[in-house]
């Protein structure tokens, strides 16, 4: 018998089809799970985005405020933090509108929270090696919540900014022109270096030893870029430090001359300042009013007559002299500016003239009224004139005695300076340290105004002494050399000096041999040879810059002699500044050997001025914001 089975197809049908709903329900699964991840990662995307785009939109509003900090700041008048806080976005062509809020929540403000100037220098920031200021920290935040959106994902940006004051007296050398350098002896360089415009370091005499930077080009090259006919084959110099110089340097802002720091805007910080400012009143003594530099000192000495543009009058006339003197107290109102009375008198009699006491200072109360008063003014003051051979022209000087004016301001009479030193040590927290000096003798083809100090081996004390004018400033003999007749300097040790700064149109130093008498006819043999000079003082000046083929003279000529130091040393230690054109003193350098011989040269950066405490009096503060830290928080 035979047994037939037919196939089980419809079982095996049906397993195909469990199979088939299986893999499309896995199918359908993975596709809605595909779904699902497409649709929440488009979500988190479309979030992210919108948190970036928030993000943007309150970096935007910070940054809003600091550019109003930054024009406020370079213009001396950063104000309260409140200002800044309340800010206008225009969002008109922006494709997504934004509410500014601060920490609190309030709407159309952030929060800007204002920092203290710290009085220790610290590092500006890496752009700027070995530089330091005083760095003022203040923070921006805000929040940006979107309006209209599928989601309001808000944002919250901070950023940390320093508004450094920099110490211009920090650097070895700074221009605020273009700087040349090119001696023919050696000489080391110890010290950073700045040009805010272009450099040309030109020979292989000259050894850097710290940073070299320059706004435009630092150029080592055989040819002078800024003068058509010198040139030195011997270039380059020496760089201690790998990477020097550096070009393209961001510029740093002067305390005056607009945003590019404009060479001969800067100047009027050394001048008689402007209306808005007028010395002797309130607005002198505003933060803009400060920046120049007659409304910060305590002492102002001036030779003006009635009538002209200094806001002053003599108290005393002799002559062309019409020398007055002022003690400056920015913090009594009614009085910021009080006339001195004279310490020394010359009298007459039917005999002859006198001074009188012979120790040249008598007391009012003595004298009395009397109508014998030949003369009557200072022990420390007087107007002395010579002759500049640079120049071609009679210098008529306002000469300051600076041993003198030591005496004075240790003199307890009742015209001594013994009162007003301790007034304004009471009231500033320094003793008298700063003088500013108006000559009002006009410039003339054969006139040179001018301040010459004298007798300053030694200042007063520790708080130093600031000479500061328009003027030509020369310097007769030592200056600041010593602390006392056993603390004496030597080349290039500045621990026996107090911090000093001499501030003008330009700077001569003459030796002790020097004479007045000197005259035009006096050929360059026939007057005395120079004895070896130390200046320890910060040096801030004009210049006769180079122009097609006339050279400045240099770095290296950045001091100015008439005389003949062949062989002689010339001891200087300070900080080389030039921040303007000359404007009275402008005949070009000459070459050696025609109204000077160059001395021996013994420069050196003086390191006392890395400590704030040293520093001068009156030293012009430099201008640079940085962004410190950026952050954000979801």
């Amino acid at each position: 018998m035979q047994t037939q089975f037919s196939p089980r197809r419809r079982q095996r049908q049906a397993y195909a089809l469990v199979i088939s709903m299986i893999f499309l329900a896995t199918v359908v699964l993975i596709f809605s799970g595909m779904l699902s991840w497409v649709s929440t990662n488009t979500r988190i995307i479309q979030r992210n985005n919108q948190y970036t785009s928030s993000q943007a939109a309150a970096e935007a509003a910070t940054e809003l405020a600091l550019a109003t900090m930054q024009r406020d700041f370079l213009a001396q008048s950063l104000t309260s933090a409140v200002y800044y806080a309340s800010i206008q976005v225009n969002q008109s062509n922006w494709p997504v509108k934004y509410v500014f809020s601060d920490v609190a929540g309030v709407t159309n403000r952030i929060s800007v929270f204002e920092g203290q100037t710290l009085s220790v220098l610290q590092p500006v920031g890496s752009q700027y090696p070995n530089l330091r200021g005083y760095p003022c920290f203040w923070t921006n935040v805000a929040t940006a919540t979107p309006v209209g959106q599928p989601y309001c994902v808000p944002a919250t940006v901070s950023m940390i900014i320093n508004f450094s004051t920099v110490p211009v007296f920090q650097y070895a050398i700074f221009y605020n022109l273009n700087l040349e350098i090119d001696p023919g002896a050696t000489m080391v360089v110890k010290g950073p270096v700045w040009s805010n415009a272009g450099l040309w370091a030109g020979t292989a005499n000259l050894t850097f030893n710290d940073t070299v930077s320059a706004v435009n080009t630092a150029d080592t090259s055989t040819i002078d870029p800024f003068c058509g006919n010198k040139t030195d084959s011997s270039a380059p110099p020496h760089f201690d430090l790998t990477g020097q110089p550096t070009s393209n340097n961001t510029r740093l802002t002067m305390p005056i001359g607009g945003t590019n720091s404009n060479p001969t805007n800067v100047e009027a910080m050394l001048n008689i300042p402007p209306s808005t400012y007028a010395m002797g009143t309130s607005d002198a003594y505003s933060t803009n009013g400060l920046i120049f530099l007659a409304n910060g000192a305590d002492i102002i000495i001036s030779n003006c007559v009635s009538g002209t543009n200094s806001g002053v009058s003599p108290a005393y006339s002799f002559g062309r002299t019409n020398i007055s003197i002022w003690f400056q107290d920015r913090t009594t109102p009614a009085n910021y500016l009080t006339p001195l009375k004279p310490n020394f008198y010359i009298i007459t009699n039917v005999a002859g003239r006198y001074t009188y006491p012979p120790t040249n200072y008598i007391a009012p109360n003595v004298l009395g009224l009397g109508t014998n008063i030949f003369y009557a003014g200072w022990t420390f003051v007087t107007n002395e004139d010579f002759y500049d051979y640079r120049e071609s022209d009679t210098v008529q000087a306002v000469q300051i005695n600076v041993g003198l004016f030591n005496a004075w301001l240790a003199d307890t009479s009742p015209n001594g300076g013994s009162n007003y030193n301790f007034t304004c040590r009471q009231h500033m927290g320094h003793t008298i340290d700063g003088i500013w000096v108006f000559n009002s003798v006009p410039r003339t083809l054969s006139t040179l105004p001018a301040v010459r100090v004298v007798n300053g081996i030694q200042l007063n004390n520790s708080y130093g002494l600031t000479v500061a004018t328009p003027m030509p400033i020369y310097v007769l003999g030592h200056y600041n050399k010593q602390q006392s007749p056993t603390l004496v300097s030597s080349g290039g040790n500045t621990a026996n000096t107090y911090p000093a700064a001499l501030m003008g149109d330009s700077i001569t130093i003459l030796s002790s041999s020097w004479r007045d008498t000197y005259d035009s006819s006096m050929s360059l043999g026939s007057r005395a040879a120079p004895v070896p000079t130390t200046v320890n003082a910060a040096c801030l000046e004009g210049i006769v810059q180079s122009t097609g083929n006339y050279y400045s003279g240099g770095v290296e000529n950045f001091i100015r002699y008439l005389e003949d130091w062949s062989g002689v040393t010339n001891t200087y230690n300070g900080s080389i500044v030039v921040m303007f054109p000359s404007i009275y003193a402008t005949n070009r350098w000459g070459s050696t050997g025609t109204y000077y011989q160059p001395p021996k040269r013994e420069w050196g950066f003086d390191f006392n001025f890395t400590d704030p405490n040293k520093l001068p009096p009156l030293t012009p503060m430099l201008k640079k914001l940085t962004r410190m830290n950026w952050s954000s928080k979801y």
